[in-house]
């Protein structure tokens, strides 16, 4: 492996310590420490080649572990968070127009926080109407409040936006103006206005849904997509066509590249391949997705024209370096985990399948043209199935759904979209030039891309086309990867090597089935001793939600935004997929969509809700559906109820502001309000030891006249002002989550 393809060692040596630096942090002194040693180890023994590679894989590791937080955006906006603002700042990035709204990427120049004045120079997210219709290099004027960004139910938004240099969002904006244009790169917007230019062209040559279609496969613009056609693409696992990214370049190179080498030689292929790519990219923007996967299949195609080489491991894991380097958050962008394991499966595998089917067909056929036939059809098979198998838990994880008919949608379809995007974008750029002109030469186009839609949603239809995956996380996808590395590192053996296995494991089978059965029960025994209950009452806070356990081991959510799923899956026994009791505390669609990862996954015993009239809406039959199929008593009741969780444990329904409910959790003296994201009326607090509520105007009056133990701020937005000495206080927005024990005398605390 060190000798035919060093970078793979050297990608996941430095993927390997940037991983481990973004999870514990090392202080950089540590990692200094290793490196230096270790480099000289290296040269050192650099005549020993095994000890050679161990010691620069240390050091690699060491240097991707000091290199990260050399690298990590700097938080400058994050202290105004939680205060109302005046943000001036320039768009630096194409903005997202969405049917109802648009988000703005903006780069503050100043900052008005009441009477003062500061330059921060950071990265704001602005959510507003679309009143004016934005373009990238604009200067805004916003009037706002200021706040950390959410975490939602099944995705960390908050992260996901810090890791491109985004710590705060501006909200309840109540004035937004333009001040200013043309800022920012000339080279950027003139590819944004050729972009823009192909939507509107796209949009005029042919109608809805087709439109919206080539859009999304030219450059990456699903916005106006019906929801059912966006569904009917997730079911059949096509969704990668109509969201440019890695995984979409990757499929296009490995369909273009085969066919075209199989009738014109490994080296023209590439030599027409790689121009098709550079314009590809900057036709679509020259979005930062397409960008990386761009170079990673530029890479890759230069080698193949230079040394006549196709995909090797080798040049791939050089890519993916390359990239880590230049940004080594890329690690953790889903674009790019798809674009180097989907590539991946064509280096590891698209051989190895090709080359079986042509001994198993193609030596059958005498006739040379239909070998080149068949040839060509294995050659459009093979990438779909080998990028599926190695893309197969990031799909699961980003989905939440496995597809059944993926591989034959998957066969069908791809095979037309490098027409469709040839035909596509001559079609758009004739267009540009003369409407009429641009819909005749588009008809080609339009009947390609009306038989993908056509092919997507019939093979979607049939209600057994995706199976829901909710429960998949990362050790079943490190538990994939690796049954796939041995079941490959098996078949790929030598024949005499996979004999000396077998005798081994036919030798040593009953001795280790026994080691590995009693290994099972001492695990599954340690588990079950660690998971028990311990007899207190285990209350914990995250996002705007509660997660509650019991002394006897039930289970208590109450329902608020994000995070309470994370919290459930650590601390609940492994066999107990049981929610005993739901309190929902508002009936609209923000708080069903709250609720309904968690009833997708446990069996929910009562879900509480509040009085009120449902509008209808399809959030509302999903909603409906999945919490008869969670088997939930859903029950609305009058302010006041009680609720006997178990002997000792008593729940009470409260009112809160805006017609919402809350719960109050007594257990023995220890007295927990439970507000979550909307603020507790006076006369509710009498005698609770812990609050939970989101800052409100009048809160602090409110906490002061009843002098809680322990306030937690919900992760909501505000800034908690004028509390009365002695209460301590928790911000979910800045310690994430915060755990309180009770034995139902007293209430101690646990971050």
């Amino acid at each position: 492996m060190a000798r035919s393809s060093p970078f793979a060692l050297i990608a996941f040596a430095f993927a390997g310590g940037v991983w481990l630096a973004s999870q514990f942090a090392p202080a950089l002194w540590l990692s200094g420490l290793i490196l230096i040693p270790s480099v000289l180890a290296a040269i050192i023994t650099r005549h020993d080649h095994e000890q050679k590679w161990a010691s620069a894989m240390v050091a690699i590791v060491a240097a991707g572990s000091l290199y990260y937080p050399l690298r990590l955006p700097e938080n400058t906006t994050a202290p105004y968070n939680g205060h109302t603002v005046v943000l001036e700042g320039v768009v630096d990035e194409e903005p997202d127009a969405r049917p109802e709204l648009t988000y703005l990427r903006v780069r503050v120049q100043r900052l008005w926080v009441g009477s003062s004045s500061e330059y921060p120079d950071g990265i704001v997210l602005v959510r507003t109407d679309n009143a004016i219709r934005w373009r990238y290099g604009d200067v805004l004027r916003a009037w706002g409040t200021l706040d950390a960004p959410p975490v939602l139910s099944e995705f960390d938004y908050r992260d996901y936006l810090a890791r491109r240099g985004v710590f705060s969002w501006l909200t309840f904006i109540t004035r937004i103006q333009r001040t200013g244009e043309g800022w920012g790169s000339p080279l950027y917007a003139a590819l944004l206005q050729v972009k823009d230019a192909l939507r509107h062209s796209a949009q005029a040559i042919m109608p809805s849904p087709e439109s919206a279609l080539l859009n999304g496969i030219l450059i990456g613009d699903d916005n106006e997509m019906p929801d059912s056609v966006k569904t009917a693409f997730q079911r059949t696992g096509t969704s990668h066509i109509v969201a440019i990214s890695g995984f979409n370049v990757s499929i296009v190179v490995a369909l273009i590249v085969p066919l075209l080498s199989r009738w014109f030689g490994k080296r023209r292929a590439a030599a027409v391949a790689l121009p098709t790519i550079a314009l590809y990219t900057l036709l679509t923007g020259a979005s930062s997705s397409v960008v990386r996967a761009a170079l990673m299949a530029g890479i890759v195609l230069f080698g193949q024209l230079l040394w006549r080489h196709s995909l090797t491991l080798n040049t791939l894991c050089a890519a993916a370096f390359f990239m880590l380097v230049g940004d080594p958050q890329v690690l953790f962008d889903m674009s790019f985990q798809l674009s180097v394991m989907a590539t991946l499966g064509l280096v590891l595998y698209s051989g190895t399948f090709s080359g079986f089917i042509d001994r198993a067909l193609l030596s059958r056929l005498h006739s040379e043209q239909s070998q080149k036939l068949i040839g060509s059809g294995v050659d459009l098979v093979a990438p779909t199935l080998t990028a599926s198998l190695t893309t197969l838990p990031l799909m699961l994880s980003v989905f939440k759904m496995y597809s059944l008919v993926s591989l034959v949608t998957n066969t069908l379809v791809l095979p037309l979209q490098t027409l469709v995007m040839t035909l596509g974008i001559a079609a758009c750029l004739a267009g540009l030039v003369s409407v009429p002109a641009g819909a005749v030469l588009g008809l080609p186009a339009y009947a390609l891309l009306t038989a993908t839609l056509r092919i997507v949603e019939g093979t979607s239809q049939p209600a057994w086309a995706a199976m829901p995956v909710y429960s998949f996380d990362s050790s079943y996808a490190v538990i994939y990867y690796l049954a796939l590395v041995s079941l490959s590192a098996l078949v790929t053996a030598p024949a005499s090597l996979r004999q000396n296995v077998a005798s081994f494991v036919r030798k040593r089978l009953r001795r280790g089935t026994v080691f590995l059965l009693a290994a099972a029960a001492v695990v599954v025994g340690l588990v079950f001793w660690y998971q028990r209950p311990d007899g207190r009452l285990h209350v914990t806070f995250v996002g705007s939600g509660a997660f509650i356990q019991t002394p006897a081991g039930n289970q208590v959510v109450f329902a608020g935004g994000g995070g309470v799923l994370p919290v459930m899956g650590r601390a609940m026994p492994l066999w107990d997929r049981g929610v005993e009791l739901l309190v929902m505390p508002a009936r609209d669609d923000l708080a069903r969509g709250d609720t309904l990862p968690l009833l997708q996954r446990y069996r929910v015993g009562t879900l509480i809700l509040p009085g009120a009239q449902d509008e209808p809406s399809a959030m509302l039959d999903e909603w409906n559906s999945q919490a008869t199929n969670s088997g939930a008593h859903v029950v609305s009741v009058p302010i006041g109820t009680r609720a006997v969780v178990e002997p000792g444990v008593v729940l009470t329904v409260e009112q809160r502001a805006g017609g919402l409910i809350g719960a109050r959790l007594a257990y023995g003296s220890s007295v927990f309000d439970l507000a979550g994201n909307t603020s507790a009326i006076s006369g509710t607090l009498a005698g609770a030891d812990v609050v939970f509520a989101s800052v409100k105007r009048n809160e602090p009056d409110v906490l002061n006249a009843a002098r809680p133990r322990y306030v937690v701020w919900a992760d909501a937005g505000g800034a908690p002002v004028r509390l009365a000495a002695g209460i301590q206080t928790f911000i979910l927005r800045d310690v994430e989550a915060v755990e309180f024990i009770s034995d139902g005398k007293t209430v101690t605390v646990r971050q």
